[in-house]
């Protein structure tokens, strides 16, 4: 068996010993250094992070308001111009507007890009005139506008999200 002798205590210098009994008294009467204000940060950046990657992850929806008319975009932008859109509108057979949704705008709109009356680009609204005979459809997400009007913008659901619209509730 082997047999373990424990060396003799070393002594601490006084200043060590002095500088323990500081952080132990500072200790115990709560004078010690806390950081309940990087916790609290911390907390406040992990919720806030948390609440982004859900609201990005859960698409938000809206539905659409106005039920008069609709607009198809040619590019995946608000700000391309007049150029850039054509509004449809349900219309009565002796041509005025009726009150009602265009529930329809998606198809509507992609009926435009088939016919080659919408096409790729800026300057893709500009009407009959520059029709060039079928075409392919693009992926067309539809939006709802500030004012509740249905936007029909080429590209996928997330196109939305992208430019700060809400998605159209089915």
């Amino acid at each position: 068996m082997t047999h373990f002798d424990v060396p003799p205590a070393r002594t601490l210098p006084e200043s060590r010993r002095t500088a323990m009994r500081r952080q132990l008294e500072a200790h115990v009467t709560g004078k010690h250094r806390r950081r309940p204000l990087l916790i609290a940060a911390s907390a406040a950046v992990v919720a806030a992070g948390t609440s982004a990657a859900a609201y990005a992850y859960v698409q938000h929806s809206q539905p659409v308001t106005n039920k008069i008319e609709a607009r198809c975009y040619t590019v995946a932008s608000l700000s391309a111009g007049p150029e850039s859109f054509t509004t449809v509108a349900e219309a009565t057979p002796a041509g005025s507007l009726r009150p009602g949704q265009v529930g329809n705008a998606l198809s509507v709109c992609a009926a435009l890009w088939r016919q080659g009356i919408l096409h790729p680009g800026p300057q893709g609204a500009r009407g009959p005139a520059a029709a060039s005979g079928a075409s392919s459809v693009p992926p067309l997400a539809v939006c709802v506008l500030p004012d509740g009007t249905a936007a029909v913008i080429p590209g996928t659901r997330s196109i939305c999200a992208s430019l700060d619209l809400p998605n159209a509730q089915k």
